[in-house]
């Protein structure tokens, strides 16, 4: 038999336990678990949405706007909780691998320490027995690097899956409880230093609200633009006009032209815009 050198034996069995290293993906997964019997440590109203109210009066060539704020508004209660971070560790299929080459090179360890003779090189003759022999001590040698072999990807294979095994960190918290959406206290309130424009066709007018929420524009005279320029109807009409209040957007408004039918009674109005 052609002798089996230990270090060529056991090159491919290392080789492999080189690449057999088993990669290990993880996932974090949060919970936050409240006891159902838990009392709030702190309350407090957060404004949701806000909209806007802009009441005008026109009178004559001046036009008055009152800007109102109209809050709603949500209860946050803050409890005591704990939160469990949970780190999910997924081995790939190297961890197999690595438990069937250990598998193997214990069991070639095993025939070798049990069969050396197998693994000798080609038989002697022994002039005082009268026969041939065969040299144990390669067998062994070899039983040996297998045995290495193997305890070391048993040992790899063995600290893969402690690094697989999950992991479960819990630690307190503060959840928070979000009750219904309902009108501030109080519900409303100025607008004031908002920054608004009136757009009367291609002429805009720009002003800022005052702390009650008030602005007042006077109306450009009704013989310098086109959509105020005087008919031979002296009647009254309704003319477009938007009002542009910050986040707000544009609230569409009407005035009335000519500015003298308002003069004795105004000519009022009310625009809301959508929460936001």
């Amino acid at each position: 038999m052609r002798e089996v050198r230990p270090s060529s034996a056991a090159l491919g069995l290392v080789a492999a336990f080189a690449a057999a290293c088993s990669q290990i993906t993880s996932e974090t997964e949060l919970r936050t678990i409240v006891r159902p019997d838990a009392q709030p440590l702190l309350s407090e109203e957060r404004v949701v949405a806000v909209a806007v109210e802009a009441r005008w009066s026109q009178r004559g060539s001046t036009l008055e706007v009152e800007l109102r704020e109209l809050r709603s508004c949500r209860t946050v209660a803050h409890l005591a909780a704990r939160q469990e971070e949970r780190i999910v560790r997924k081995p790939d299929a190297m961890i197999y691998f690595e438990y069937g080459l250990a598998a193997l090179a214990l069991g070639a360890a095993a025939l070798a320490f049990a069969r050396p003779e197998l693994f000798a090189a080609e038989p002697s003759y022994d002039a005082e027995r009268m026969q041939y022999i065969r040299d144990p001590k390669t067998g062994l040698r070899i039983g040996g690097v297998f045995t290495g072999v193997g305890v070391g990807l048993l040992t790899a294979g063995i600290v893969d899956s402690v690094r697989a095994r999950d992991r479960v960190r819990v630690s307190d918290a503060v959840a928070l409880r979000e009750g219904p959406v309902k009108p501030c206290d109080p519900p409303s309130g100025p607008a004031s230093g908002r920054a608004v424009e009136l757009v009367l066709g291609e002429r805009v007018l720009a002003s800022n609200a005052d702390a009650e929420g008030r602005v007042r524009f006077s109306l450009p005279a009704e013989d310098q633009t086109s959509e105020l320029s005087p008919e031979t109807d002296r009647s009254p009409r309704a003319l477009a006009a938007t009002l542009r209040v910050g986040f707000a957007g544009a609230l569409p408004i009407t005035l009335v032209t000519p500015y003298a039918h308002t003069t004795d009674a105004p000519h009022t109005g009310t625009a809301h815009s959508g929460p936001r």
